[in-house]
């Protein structure tokens, strides 16, 4: 069997302005290649969750592990480029650069990861590629990104997400400003992308109605607790 490529062992994690913890993780692993839905109600710890997978937060104690590196044994510096280098994330905020274009937020990553760039090639032709793949007119392609509508922002954060090739595709909320036809024209490409390169892909939503989509699902509610069970995909 394939080793997993996220791994949470005995996680637990609280704000330092909260007396109980919002995540009591004993163990959720997610094996290369595979689509998992996360359904969860909004303020249950979806997004806390996605940030110490990504390494933007650290667990209070326990062990995090992505493509076999504990994150726990990483600076600050060395797990932001760990992040850039291997990992698309679709920010529920986004989190667009609005004094750059459409076409420069889709590259970023690729301006900080050479093996990203490496993987795009031609980095400015493949974010007009995804972009056309997202409908994004082609007029807006050099428009400063707060020019737009907000669904068109949840896609141009799409797009930045899946250039170059990231092994894990985390994505968080990420239909949640879109139509029903853009939402479905999202996954389409999502699941092309992702199974083209190999990707894994964790999705976050409230929205139970994405998870007919996905081959492998759970509630974070099932493995958010003290006795949880064994929770592997």
């Amino acid at each position: 069997m394939n080793k997993p490529v996220i791994h949470l062992s005995n996680i637990r994690f609280r704000y330092s302005t909260q007396a109980k913890d919002i995540l009591n993780i004993e163990n959720l692993q997610v094996y290369e290649g595979k689509h998992l839905f996360i359904q969860g109600s909004s303020g249950s710890g979806k997004t806390t969750l996605l940030n110490i997978i990504t390494g933007i937060n650290q667990a209070s104690s326990g062990d995090v592990k992505i493509l076999g590196k504990s994150l726990q044994k990483m600076s600050v510096i060395q797990r932001d480029q760990f992040r850039v280098d291997e990992l698309g994330v679709i920010f529920q905020q986004f989190n667009l650069l609005p004094y750059l274009s459409l076409l420069e937020n889709v590259q970023l990553p690729c301006w900080f990861s050479k093996q990203r760039k490496h993987l795009a090639g031609n980095t400015s032709q493949m974010a007009k590629r995804l972009l056309n793949e997202l409908d994004i007119p082609e007029n807006l392609f050099n428009k400063a990104v707060n020019t737009l509508s907000t669904g068109q922002q949840q896609r141009v954060a799409m797009a930045r997400a899946l250039i170059g090739q990231p092994k894990i595709i985390i994505a968080d909320e990420p239909t949640s400003a879109l139509d029903s036809n853009n939402r479905k024209r999202f996954l389409d490409l999502l699941f092309l992308e992702a199974d083209k390169q190999g990707s894994t892909v964790v999705f976050v939503s409230h929205d139970s109605y994405m998870a007919q989509y996905f081959p492998h699902k759970i509630e974070l509610s099932e493995i958010n607790r003290i006795n949880s069970d064994l929770a592997a995909v």
